[in-house]
């Protein structure tokens, strides 16, 4: 297997060093954790070299470190909500403040809050009902609330009028509203 040249290397460790202080999910042993998170990273700066363009104006280790984030913060996210889904059967143990003996769900719970849960839930479902927009309405709906532009400025970055993008914002907040209904 080929090397990643330094300069990626020191990229890759720094997006890794900041997953390292998110929350690990419950069901999943430190040093797995760990393993399975240097491998994430390792494949996306692989296949982040492989698709660089030096054309785009952006600096091999500053796309490096953005796609090995995005990957990490993906993984990180779809395992919370795995375990939400698949241990949803512990809130029981929240809710009552009843443990039988023998019941492993106190091992596996200790130290999780539901309302963690429930906030990572709420945030993985936001992501994925992002990822089903368009690339030009999510870039619109992240302009306008995750950087703040209004919609002039986004129509100039773009190309488009203002009103455009106002359409757009209106197509993409209703398609949210569709997906998401019933799930938040």
């Amino acid at each position: 297997m080929r090397e990643l040249p330094p300069k990626v290397q020191k990229a890759v460790q720094s997006a890794l060093r900041r997953a390292r202080q998110w929350r690990r999910p419950p069901h999943w042993d430190g040093y797995e954790w760990q393993k399975e998170l240097d491998a994430i990273a390792q494949a996306a700066a692989f296949e982040a070299c492989c698709c660089f363009d030096e054309r785009q104006g952006v600096p091999l280790e500053a796309f490096v470190f953005q796609q090995v984030l995005i990957a990490l913060r993906n993984f990180h996210r779809h395992e919370w909500a795995y375990f939400a889904v698949h241990y949803g059967h512990l809130s029981r143990v929240f809710d009552k403040g009843e443990v039988e003996e023998g019941d492993e769900s106190a091992e596996v719970c200790e130290g999780v809050s539901i309302e963690g849960l429930e906030g990572e839930w709420r945030r993985y479902l936001i992501w994925w009902a992002m990822r089903q927009l368009s690339e030009q309405e999510r870039q619109v709906l992240e302009r306008l609330y995750g950087d703040g532009y209004t919609e002039e400025e986004i129509a100039q970055e773009l190309g488009i009028s203002q009103p455009a993008v106002s359409k757009v914002k209106q197509r993409a907040l209703q398609k949210l509203k569709e997906l998401l209904s019933g799930l938040l």
